[in-house]
């Protein structure tokens, strides 16, 4: 029979695998971020607003680590979604400069930002398989993920907060979870939009 100190070390172990399996397929090889097909900067105009974007990623960057703050903390449930609704904001500018630079992600992280009207409906489950999964998102380059992760990760968010308002345990740790691997993403999109 496992102790409760045992099993609570078994869970912290089996999530810690999990989180590393995780973040490692959120991240590209340095010659694979070489290897994508960017747009060119051409002039004054594409190297203002790319850089407009940079500082916007950085405050979505701190944004995102002030809600694991907030949460542990003790933050409603309320508070944790606005912080999320700004981040969702602040990723459709970096999103914009992504589709930019990233032409052939045009088509797939347009079809992402669809998702925005459809928080209030749209299930949990759904939002995994269609978004995080790519279920309902047309094919594209595996750079292209990255982008749509800065925008469907603090979705997740608002869904799970919208479905367990008082922040159940199970909440708490998925978002961070959604945070935690959000942060992952922001260093990729830096590489691949704005280097």
């Amino acid at each position: 029979m496992y102790s409760f100190k045992s099993l609570y070390f078994t869970i912290f172990f089996i999530s810690l695998v999990l989180c590393q399996d995780v973040m490692a397929s959120s991240k590209m090889a340095d010659d694979e971020v070489q290897n994508v097909q960017r747009a060119a900067i051409e002039g004054d105009e594409d190297r203002k607003r790319l850089q407009q974007a940079a500082v916007l990623l950085a405050h979505y960057e701190i944004e995102a680590r002030k809600i694991i703050k907030r949460i542990d903390a003790g933050a409603t449930g309320e508070i944790i979604s606005e912080q999320a609704k700004k981040l969702l904001n602040l990723s459709e500018s970096v999103i914009s400069s992504a589709q930019f630079r990233l032409p052939q992600c045009d088509a797939y992280l347009a079809k992402t930002m669809a998702l925005k009207n459809s928080l209030q409906e749209i299930s949990h489950e759904t939002l995994e398989k269609d978004y995080h999964r790519d279920g309902a998102l047309p094919a594209a380059p595996a750079e292209c993920y990255h982008a749509k992760d800065l925008f469907v990760h603090p979705a997740s968010v608002i869904v799970l907060i919208r479905d367990d308002p008082a922040l159940g345990n199970t909440t708490k740790s998925s978002i961070k979870s959604e945070i935690t691997e959000i942060l992952v993403h922001t260093e990729v999109v830096r590489q691949l939009v704005f280097y």
